[in-house]
């Protein structure tokens, strides 16, 4: 067994979290309001009535929870026979305002300083969120799932941490330590690119260890040609990245499957 420290294996947000394309669609789900945050939820398909309840807690990236991007990929899942409930963690805001396409951030735009009061206010109100969406939603055969992009991966990690859902997963994850990965009890997916600034491959194969090392039921699932942000930002008129966008998905709604 390796020495045991508290290294970070996936650091804070920088600019390759903002790159990427804008998608087009048109979000079917619902804004209200749970435990204190503004929330987005989308339902699963008619024919999912009358199945036990299975509900998927989606924490997004610095683009926000009302990003389309974030939406349309929150409404597949739930196509899939998931309710998905996201909260609004950033309170209305997104990096989406300080970034130009193909630019870059604005003149004078900081993105660690916007990005810490945001996670600080996260952290503090996400638990509150989670025990008021499980009591208005859920019942006692209600089955959860977590997901999280980016800023979103430590929640994740928490909640399998402290046994409040069955399985959990991320995609190119930031804000993640040795312990986080050391600490989980239920099985975790991780959809990462082959070459990411925030989560590089010497931390991915260090939080490989790590599970092995806890004997952990995990799944790495790795894409070459694409960088981070690609589950949720990718070219969808470019082949490889729509495929590899979509098979993340795939991959993920599986896990779900497996578990819940």
């Amino acid at each position: 067994m390796s020495e045991s420290t508290n290294a970070v294996l996936a650091s804070p947000p920088g600019e390759c979290c903002v790159k990427g394309f804008k998608h087009r669609g048109t979000p079917v789900g619902q804004k209200i309001h749970a435990g204190g945050l503004d929330t987005y939820i989308t339902y699963p398909p008619k024919e999912y009535e009358g199945k036990p309840k299975r509900i998927i807690l989606a924490f997004p990236d610095i683009f926000g929870t009302f990003y389309v991007n974030t939406d349309l990929v929150l409404d597949h899942f739930a196509s899939h026979g998931f309710l998905v409930i996201a909260p609004d963690y950033l309170q209305g805001a997104s990096v989406q305002e300080h970034y130009e396409e193909g630019v870059g951030f604005k003149e004078g735009f900081d993105l660690t300083a916007w990005v810490q009061p945001h996670r600080d206010f996260a952290i503090k109100a996400t638990p509150i969120w989670i025990d008021a969406v499980k009591a208005e939603f859920g019942s006692s055969d209600t089955t959860y799932g977590c997901l999280g992009y980016c800023f979103g991966a430590p929640f994740v990690l928490n909640l399998l941490a402290n046994g409040g859902v069955s399985a959990g997963a991320f995609a190119h994850p930031a804000f993640l330590t040795e312990d986080d990965f050391r600490n989980i009890k239920g099985p975790l997916f991780l959809s990462c690119a082959e070459n990411d600034f925030t989560f590089p491959a010497s931390s991915r194969h260090r939080a490989e260890d790590i599970l092995a090392e806890i004997k952990a039921t995990y799944h790495v699932q790795l894409f070459s040609g694409v960088q981070h942000g690609f589950s949720t930002k990718g070219n969808p008129d470019d082949p490889n990245e729509r495929w590899v966008k979509e098979e993340s998905a795939r991959g993920i709604i599986n896990w779900w499957n497996r578990f819940l």
